[in-house]
């Protein structure tokens, strides 16, 4: 039976269970539980919940068992507990503190003891949560006094491999679609946020998309690398359940260079001229007043198309691009 009660913010939890067994004494089990959350001063969101147990058998002792919980905020997005324990046989002291670093990264520890274990069952334990591009990455440690001592680490996550490319990435637990993002090649561009990166070959996996109805993944051009241009940063499309879709995005990574183009007589491209790469036709500037152009996402001794109208030259771009901040005079023939 429960019962909350609002104005003071309070679960109330009974139950009574009684148990007859041919083969053993009967017993009769009351529990009652009562939670709250409650502010207090510059405190929020405290949490406290205590429980009684009583167990009684025929022709035996009753068995009490009593526990408190308490859980407070500390910090920026972490809780202090204590946690206490007291039966007929023992009595448990603990305490935790949890952390979360950042969307990625969260951790805790806990240290308690027990009064019927050696050395009064002092233990400590800890662990760590890490949330990658690949999975997620746990590892956690235990040490008993005079008892015992671990350590284990675990990834969880999934991996998909398409004729386009391969990657780990988070756990996709259910039949819901996922899309595989190829950017020509270029790591570390963020997809669909801050979780979801592109591996060393370029290649991301976006897990969990929405079946049947349109959904939207965009890059996140706030976080890009220095260097890195993605000429289209939007994906919206409709997959059917279980599907893998795929889309490639033009990304170039490279430097970023302020240059001023003129010819050999020293006259100017027209305002507006568009620069395209000699080799593949992207488009990666345009010219401004005086030809002064801003270059993104370029190499060193590229060669590069200024085109307007039905005519062109050609730029070439030094073999060393040491100094990115000055500004680079570049003939067109």
């Amino acid at each position: 039976m429960g019962q909350p009660i609002t104005p003071l913010n309070l679960n109330l939890y009974a139950n009574l269970l009684h148990q007859t067994r041919w083969n053993a004494d009967a017993s009769t089990t009351a529990n009652i539980t009562a939670g709250f959350n409650v502010d207090i001063g510059d405190w929020r969101d405290i949490s406290i919940s205590t429980s009684f147990n009583t167990t009684h058998y025929e022709d035996k002792d009753r068995d009490n068992q009593i526990y408190l919980s308490i859980s407070l905020p500390f910090g920026n997005g972490g809780r202090v507990g204590y946690d206490m324990q007291n039966s007929s046989h023992s009595t448990i002291h603990r305490m935790s503190w949890n952390d979360t670093l950042d969307e990625r990264n969260s951790w805790g520890m806990s240290a308690g003891l027990q009064s019927d274990r050696p050395d009064n069952g002092a233990q400590v334990s800890g662990n760590y949560q890490h949330l990658s591009s690949a999975g997620e990455w746990d590892i956690s440690g235990t040490y008993a006094a005079n008892d015992y001592s671990s350590v284990s680490s675990s990834w969880s996550g999934s991996f998909t491999a398409t004729q386009y490319g391969a990657a780990f990435h988070r756990r996709s637990s259910t039949n819901e679609p996922r899309l595989m993002v190829s950017t020509d090649g270029v790591a570390d561009i963020p997809v669909q946020g801050n979780l979801d990166y592109t591996n060393h070959f370029g290649i991301a996996v976006v897990p969990l998309i929405s079946s049947y109805q349109p959904s939207t993944v965009a890059v996140n051009m706030n976080d890009l690398p220095d260097g890195v241009t993605v000429a289209e940063n939007v994906i919206k499309e409709t997959w059917i359940e279980g599907a893998i879709g795929y889309k490639s995005l033009a990304s170039r990574s490279g430097k970023d260079v302020n240059v001023i183009i003129r010819n050999a007589s020293g006259q100017y491209p027209p305002l507006g001229a568009d620069i395209r790469q000699d080799d593949s036709g992207i488009s990666v500037g345009m010219v401004g007043e005086e030809g002064h152009a801003w270059l993104s996402g370029v190499a060193e001794n590229q060669l590069f198309t200024v085109v307007w109208g039905e005519q062109s030259c050609i730029i070439h771009l030094p073999e060393r691009l040491e100094d990115t901040t000055k500004r680079l005079i570049l003939p067109c023939h």
